[in-house]
């Protein structure tokens, strides 16, 4: 780097910031940092146009649901083995069409496991080190996991299945940042209600942006407690009423007007990235050069 300073820019999805108390180091994001102590000098956020990447008009057929809701599981650290239990607990896990695939690449990426570690082992460590208050919920699914109870090919058409989608967003326990993935964008483009296990404020802060997340047939008020646990609980609250919803015609001109306004957010968000994420390297470039 330039300007008489050796600098490491990192580009990241989620970082704590207190990577930042690293001289040498500067942050460059897709994420919306909402901790108020990052000196905004040491770190360049990309503008909401990021998300432009996740443009393109779905693919699915309209079908009237068939299942209560879905739930797509991949990695298995503790608190979404929790979620499987819970949908045990609660007694829907039979309603929906869920998936627990028992992805541990991350305990491996972190150190956390071996790399010869084997899934139902870990499942079973980390039941036994964690969460022992689920010892009914455990003897039900430990013979059944990995489990799908789905054709994942066409994750639209499965969606499509089912009334709602439980979305476990990558990141959801540090309430410092926000940040997306694919999960969430798919379901807003979709005639379909959804709540989102994210970041505390996630939801409010695509409301921000312009999205629909329709308010009027889903109760988000979960989205701004602190705790991701009791956040949980809150969102698994929510099932019961989503689960009787009925698909009148007026409710699916409904979802399918806020899938079509969702997608023209995101097509003009495809139209900025480009200059946008030029702008953000420019001006990360000249805080360099005065920090």
């Amino acid at each position: 780097m330039a300007y008489g300073k050796n600098l490491d820019f990192h580009l990241v999805d989620i970082c704590d910031p207190s990577v930042l108390d690293d001289p040498t180091k500067f942050l460059i994001t897709n994420n919306l940092i909402v901790d108020p102590i990052v000196n905004p000098n040491r770190y360049q956020m990309f503008p909401d146009s990021w998300y432009g990447m996740y443009a393109g008009a779905p693919e699915y057929q309209p079908q009237s649901p068939t299942w209560n809701y879905n739930c797509f599981i991949n990695r298995m650290d503790t608190t979404r083995q929790s979620w499987l239990y819970l949908l045990v607990r609660r007694n829907v896990f039979d309603q929906g069409l869920v998936s627990f695939n028992m992805d541990i690449s991350k305990h491996i990426l972190f150190g956390q496991v071996e790399k010869t570690a084997i899934p139902a082992q870990v499942f079973e460590d980390q039941y036994q080190q964690y969460m022992t208050n689920f010892v009914t919920e455990h003897e039900y699914v430990k013979h059944l996991v990995p489990y799908k109870n789905f054709d994942d090919t066409d994750l639209n058409g499965v969606i499509m299945q089912t009334k709602f989608s439980i979305v476990l967003e990558t990141h959801f326990d540090q309430n410092y940042a926000i940040t997306y993935s694919e999960k969430i964008f798919r379901c807003l483009k979709l005639p379909r209600p959804w709540v989102l296990y994210g970041m505390k404020n996630s939801v409010s802060n695509l409301r921000r942006m312009g999205f629909d997340v329709l308010d009027d047939i889903v109760d988000h008020s979960y989205d701004s407690i602190d705790n991701h646990i009791i956040r949980q609980s809150k969102i698994l609250d929510q099932v019961p009423a989503l689960s009787a919803i009925e698909f009148t015609p007026s409710l699916n001109q409904r979802l399918t007007a806020a899938a079509d306004h969702n997608q023209s957010i995101l097509d003009h968000y495809k139209e900025l990235f480009v200059g946008d994420v030029d702008a953000t390297f420019k001006t990360a470039l000249e805080k360099c050069k005065t920090t």
